[in-house]
């Protein structure tokens, strides 16, 4: 009898080992999937270009609507070749930066360009300049004496959204009148009501927002 008790525990602690293995083996397995996955994650991250490298936000932490490199170059190309090449010599190096936003705001499709200078060639104690540019860099609006960020309500004026914007130390609505918005927001009506939360906020700095050369 004792052969046979014996016998029986044998096999249980032979069976009980053979599950402890299998079980190790399927949590090495686990981990080994996790950090594979992980790898993977940090690979892809690692492969995205940094549209600014000297500021320290990883690449991953921007919005696609205003860190675009290829983008970029299309702007630079518009403000060094078109807008801005006959200022270029007048600026520093400091000056010779940009932020941009894409926004669809007549809902046609295609990106409108929302380019900020915020710098001391572009600025004043108003505010700053701005360019609302078309998807092809024909201008839409300069804006002066504006800060950032616009605001894109959803309310239409002529088929574009109203903008609003903080200039001279006031909130202003600016409506399309068929062909462009009012250039200097300080002349334009003020806005006493609160905007919807909701509404798209154009180079609003509570997110990254990488800043260009050109």
């Amino acid at each position: 009898m004792k052969k046979v008790f014996l016998a029986i525990l044998v096999v249980v602690l032979l069976f009980s080992c053979r599950q402890n293995n299998t079980s190790n083996e399927k949590e090495s397995v686990k981990q080994e999937i996790q950090k594979s996955v992980s790898d993977s994650k940090d690979n892809k991250k690692s492969e995205l270009a940094d549209p600014d490298p000297d500021d320290g936000v990883p690449p991953e932490q921007y919005s696609p609507h205003n860190s675009n490199i290829q983008t970029a170059a299309r702007i630079r190309k518009f403000l060094t070749e078109d807008l801005l090449k006959d200022e270029l010599k007048l600026m520093t190096e400091a000056d010779r930066k940009f932020q941009y936003e894409e926004v669809d705001l007549n809902e046609d499709g295609k990106k409108e360009y929302l380019v900020g200078l915020e710098n001391p060639y572009f600025c004043g104690t108003g505010g700053c300049t701005f360019y609302l540019l078309n998807n092809d860099g024909s201008v839409i609006t300069v804006f002066s004496v504006s800060e950032a960020p616009f605001i894109a309500m959803f309310q239409k004026t002529n088929g574009w959204r109203d903008l609003l914007v903080k200039s001279n130390g006031a909130m202003r609505i600016l409506k399309y009148n068929g062909k462009t918005y009012p250039s200097n927001p300080s002349m334009a009506p003020e806005f006493k009501q609160r905007p919807r939360d909701d509404a798209y906020r154009l180079l609003w700095d509570e997110y990254p927002i990488p800043t260009f050369k050109f």
